[in-house]
């Protein structure tokens, strides 16, 4: 085998779908990731404890930021007894979290956890990722038609603050959607 040469890809290589063209995006997904979705975690999913519990194939992928976004904190939770994050459009602010990969059925579970479609809706937006990489993720937002901001349980808020500092992420947003900073 040594010396002789690999055979040059056809025409019909690149029909099998080889390789996709036009913007560099490297090889094709194999099936499984195909199953795979990216979810942006910015709440109490951080905490790498419920997260595991919640959804046993959640991979950490990437650091990340939702622009045009903030934080802020409504709804209510039986579970923390009080209000919980969400995020609402505001121009120029950015929310940091975190990206994870999801089998189907952990996105399945994930949207029972959340509350989806009542307490949540599951969306799609794009984040940049800590690489530079504009990616499309799921998230959950509480609806923006009858949000009301107000504190969360001094226990939820633990939460993200202890995922705050262990993700290196910016404490001042956090602070000043649970009012504690203007």
């Amino acid at each position: 085998m040594l010396g002789q040469r690999k055979p040059k890809p056809t025409s019909a290589d690149h029909q099998a779908g080889a390789w996709i063209d036009g913007r560099r995006m490297g090889p094709k997904r194999d099936k499984r990731d195909d199953k795979m979705v990216l979810y942006f975690a910015y709440g109490s999913n951080l905490d790498d404890d419920q997260m595991r519990a919640r959804c046993s194939s959640a991979c950490v992928v990437a650091r990340a930021v939702l622009p045009n976004y903030a934080l802020a904190f409504g709804g209510f939770s039986h579970r923390w007894g009080g209000a919980v994050a969400s995020m609402v459009r505001s121009k120029g602010a950015r929310v940091e979290g975190l990206l994870y990969g999801l089998d189907d059925v952990d996105l399945r579970a994930l949207d029972r956890f959340e509350g989806c479609p009542f307490a949540y809706e599951r969306v799609v937006r794009l984040v940049l990722d800590e690489h530079g990489r504009r990616r499309r993720v799921t998230t959950y937002l509480q609806p923006e038609s009858d949000f009301e901001p107000w504190a969360p349980t001094l226990g939820y808020f633990g939460v993200l603050w202890r995922a705050y500092g262990r993700l290196g992420f910016d404490f001042k947003p956090l602070a000043r959607a649970a009012g504690v900073a203007s």
